[in-house]
């Protein structure tokens, strides 16, 4: 085949792109890349500018050491070099924040979704700022999640679960706005918010993690939000993810500015709500979020057993490099190999939300279940065992070992 006969095909081949994606499917997707591009560029141009705010303003992550000048955490945990700016995460959240505004009716559904955004925005800032105390997080988190667990939006089944989680009933109004309270679905939402916004926040322990997972995340409900037609999921889902990909060329090791709390604390709940709002099933934020979450639930565990805390105040100051991505650490994997390494495992687990339906979807929750409890496990094992061996290296006696 010559060059022209070679030129001819191709030119062939793409003129007919647009009207394969105008004949297919595909084309409900297409629709929405302006809006993608538009989160992709205001993040691109927001974050240097929050960045120099931050740095002229001293809100920044010193390594070894913590926020601006202020001890805040175990040192073996903070994986970023250099001193790096914060307050990121608002070129994510605060585009969202105003999208939400402009672009949809303010109404019973909308109001309580767009407050309790505002709460998490504007008590993550300050702790950005402030470096607030953990209960003082929890509490902004709690305010929250307390205001979605009173709106309509409720859940009227766990998977796996063949119960009615709605039998209690009781609808209000507030200003005007329509309140549900459904019991005990509501109580199981207002704890699973506050699950999801700390599982997410944990994986930012190391640069690009948290936002190359949720860009992940977010893109996949979108797709599962324009599967099941829900408007408000798929715009919101794919701003956020156009603005992570941008986001995300700064994030990328070698870091330049962090997300921050103004992000990590904002990102979880987002995903929980989108992701609920987009087909209604737990099921799918489970899906999602399967990594996180068990990464979340293992340290959990292990620090209880470890540290056996009095209250959940206490469990909350354990702080320590116990996370999936310090164990890949001690694997000697690279900080991008291990941004890399976490975004394929959240993409492939987060896919099975996508590909499965009815009773097939909870048999595959419980597969990825497992594998990623395997997955966590087989590391940790791993990392624990390295950890001993380079001790053994290391200590004065075994060089008088035979």
């Amino acid at each position: 085949m010559d060059l022209s006969t070679t030129t001819a095909f191709l030119t062939g081949l793409l003129s007919r792109v647009p009207q394969f994606i105008q004949d297919t499917a595909y084309e409900k997707y297409v629709e929405y890349w302006p809006i993608f591009l538009i989160g992709f560029l205001i993040s691109f141009f927001l974050t240097p500018i929050l960045g120099h705010i931050a740095l002229k303003f001293n809100i920044t992550y010193i390594p070894q050491k913590g926020r601006g000048e202020k001890e805040f955490d175990n040192p073996l945990k903070a994986l970023h070099e250099g001193i790096t700016p914060s307050l990121g995460g608002l070129a994510i959240t605060l585009p969202a924040f105003i999208a939400i505004l402009v672009f949809f009716k303010m109404d019973s559904f909308t109001l309580p979704i767009v407050i309790s955004l505002f709460v998490l925005m504007v008590g993550a800032t300050l702790d950005d700022i402030f470096n607030l105390p953990a209960r003082v997080q929890l509490i902004y988190q709690i305010v929250a999640a307390g205001i979605i667990a009173f709106s309509v939006l409720n859940i009227s089944s766990i998977p796996l679960l063949n119960l009615d989680l709605s039998s209690l009933t009781y609808n209000f109004s507030i200003f005007g706005i329509e309140q549900s309270l459904a019991l005990p679905g509501d109580i199981f939402l207002f704890f699973w918010i506050l699950v999801c916004i700390n599982a997410v926040k944990w994986t930012a322990g190391s640069p690009g993690i948290i936002e190359a997972n949720s860009f992940v995340i977010f893109s996949l409900i979108f797709i599962i939000a324009m599967r099941d037609m829900s408007t408000f999921s798929s715009t919101v889902s794919i701003l956020i993810a156009g603005g992570l990909l941008a986001f995300l060329i700064f994030a990328f090791p070698p870091q330049k500015i962090m997300t921050g709390s103004a992000g990590k604390s904002v990102y979880g709940f987002l995903i929980c709500i989108l992701a609920i709002v987009a087909d209604a099933k737990i099921s799918t934020t489970m899906m999602l979020l399967m990594l996180p979450l068990i990464d979340f639930i293992y340290v959990i565990i292990k620090r209880l057993l470890t540290h056996k805390p009095k209250n959940i105040w206490e469990l909350m100051k354990i702080s320590g490099p116990d996370h999936l991505h310090h164990q890949l650490m001690n694997l000697n994997v690279s900080r991008s190999q291990l941004v890399l390494i976490e975004m394929s495992a959240t993409l492939f687990l987060g896919s099975f939300a996508i590909l499965t339906t009815g009773a097939l979807r909870y048999f595959t929750l419980i597969i990825s279940f497992a594998l990623g409890i395997a997955f966590i496990v087989y590391i940790n094992i791993r990392a624990s065992k390295k950890k001993e061996e380079q001790e053994k290296k290391e200590s004065p006696e075994s060089k008088y070992s035979y």
